[in-house]
Formats: structure tokens, C-alpha cells, sequence
């Protein structure tokens, strides 16, 4: 696979990747020139469908919404749906082909992520610093039963959603 191949991937993994990714060479190369903006859409659970299409090409993924869906603050949708992506992504490079279940559950207090999948369990560095980044906290690691767990726990109180 060719460089421009390898770099078109990473494009498509999700619209913020490639920035990153550009940002980082232009560190390490000494440049002081910023990364080009983002054109995709923004991260958002609203999206969240056609991130698990993606994802199920080649995995079986399955997903469900618990609790009373609601607009949530704009960080936490986006550290969300970051997540869901991240622990999907990882799935796939430590444990390719197997069977992963996402699982939303909305409460007054806020939303919690879960994405379970069989196999070896996954790295949760990144994922960690996406919950804290909105004052909430991740826990991950292997499940008694066999596989792995990741639980993120998002504050949003219902009186503090944006307005839809």
C-alpha cells in the first residue's frame, strides 16, 4: 500500500484524524504551519449510526440507546461519540472480526457509553482523556465472563443541554 493510500485511510477513519496527524508531522518536522481545518462534519452521537455502518463492514456490531435520547452540551456529545470511535477502532486492530456491542444509556444526570467486545482487551489511554476533557471518567479492562469493557460515565445534567 502506497503512502497516499495509508494517508487516504486515515482520512476516512474520521474527519479529525488527518489533522492530527498533519499537526504532529509539522511538529516533528520543526514547521510552525497549522494544520488545515476539518472539513467533515463534526463529531455527534447524531451520527452515531453511520459511524457503527462503518465499523460493521467486516465486524459484527451491534448497538442500542437506553433512557429518553436528548440533546446533550456539545463537548459531551462529541467526547461521546470520540469514544464510541476510538474503542471501535481499537477493536479492530486487537481483536479483528470479533463481535462488539455499543450501548447508550441516557440518565438525568448525564450519559453512559459502553462498548463490550470479545477478544483481548483494548488500550483505554486516549479514552480516558476524552472523558476527563468533560469531567467525566472511563473504566476499562477485561470482563470476568471473557473479552472486554469499556464504560464511560458523561455528566450532563438534563438543565444543562444545548438547545436542539
Amino acid at each position: 500500500m502506497g503512502r497516499l493510500e495509508r494517508w487516504r485511510r486515515v482520512a476516512r477513519a474520521g474527519p479529525n484524524v488527518g489533522d492530527v496527524l498533519r499537526a504532529a508531522l509539522f511538529r516533528v518536522r520543526g514547521r510552525a504551519e497549522p494544520p488545515a481545518p476539518s472539513t467533515g462534519p463534526a463529531p455527534s452521537l447524531t451520527r452515531l449510526d453511520a459511524l457503527i455502518d462503518e465499523f460493521a463492514a467486516g465486524q459484527l456490531v451491534r448497538w442500542r440507546v437506553g433512557g429518553q435520547p436528548r440533546p446533550l452540551p456539545a463537548a459531551v456529545d462529541a467526547a461521546a461519540y470520540r469514544i464510541i470511535q476510538e474503542a471501535l477502532t481499537d477493536a479492530r486492530r486487537h481483536a479483528p472480526g470479533s463481535a462488539v456491542a455499543v450501548r447508550l444509556r441516557y440518565d438525568p444526570a448525564g450519559l453512559t457509553v459502553e462498548v463490550r467486545g470479545d477478544g483481548p482487551a483494548i488500550p483505554a489511554a486516549g479514552l480516558r482523556a476524552r472523558a476527563q476533557s468533560v469531567g467525566g471518567a472511563v473504566h476499562a479492562g477485561p470482563c470476568p465472563e471473557g473479552g472486554w469493557l469499556v464504560r464511560a460515565e458523561l455528566p450532563a445534567p438534563e438543565d444543562e443541554a444545548d438547545p436542539a
